[in-house]
């Protein structure tokens, strides 16, 4: 098995990195900009996996992404394996936070809205494409921290939550998850999420 890492150098780039080399897996770390079609699929010949832990400075630029490796996907044969989209999970009271109107996101939070809206759209692409994807949505609070607990991980649309009410995982934990999906792919052609007890 032989990965295209794509975004490997953020906080959770960087944990699945430690994690994939842990494994012995053989992993490629995508250099050069995802939104360049041609560095992308010049990286990803031979490939049998890419996974992305991308980030990106707007909506567009996921959406341009996403379809950059949608189409590798497609005429490579290979299966995707993507991070993101937290804010598409419903929360207990039902509501998505990437059901917001874009114009009257908190103020605050506007740092948020390339991941929020951006991830959404991604998903839609992939739901609609006929690729082998998989997508991991992490917890509604996802922190650089240490794990705190046992980990519980679900195919589902619907946010998990701990004994305490929390809606947890650490980037650790998400790095765990990944490269358990990329080894034994249990969520072909869905979304999972999950939660840290603590």
């Amino acid at each position: 098995m032989k990965i295209l890492h794509i975004g490997y150098q953020g906080k959770l780039g960087t944990r699945l990195s430690n994690e994939l080399t842990n494994r012995k897996i053989e992993t490629i770390k995508f250099e050069g900009d995802a939104l360049n079609y041609q560095n992308l699929l010049t990286q990803a010949q031979g490939v049998d996996i890419i996974v992305s832990t991308v980030g990106a400075n707007s909506v567009e630029d996921f959406e341009t992404i996403a379809k950059n490796v949608i189409k590798i996907a497609t005429d490579l044969n290979i299966r995707v394996l993507w991070s993101g989209g937290a804010a598409t999970l419903i929360q207990k009271d039902g509501t998505r936070i990437a059901d917001l109107d874009i114009n009257t996101f908190p103020e605050e939070l506007k740092g948020w809205i390339p991941a929020v809206y951006g991830h959404a759209k991604v998903l839609d692409l992939f739901k609609a494409s006929p690729i082998n994807w998989t997508f991991m949505s992490p917890a509604l609070d996802f922190q650089d921290i240490e794990p705190i607990g046992d980990v519980k991980v679900m195919k589902t649309d619907e946010a998990l939550y701990n004994s305490q009410n929390n809606s947890f995982a650490s980037y650790i934990s998400g790095a765990k998850a990944l490269a358990d999906e990329l080894e034994n792919p249990r969520y072909l052609n869905s979304r999972f999420t999950i939660v840290e007890e603590g």
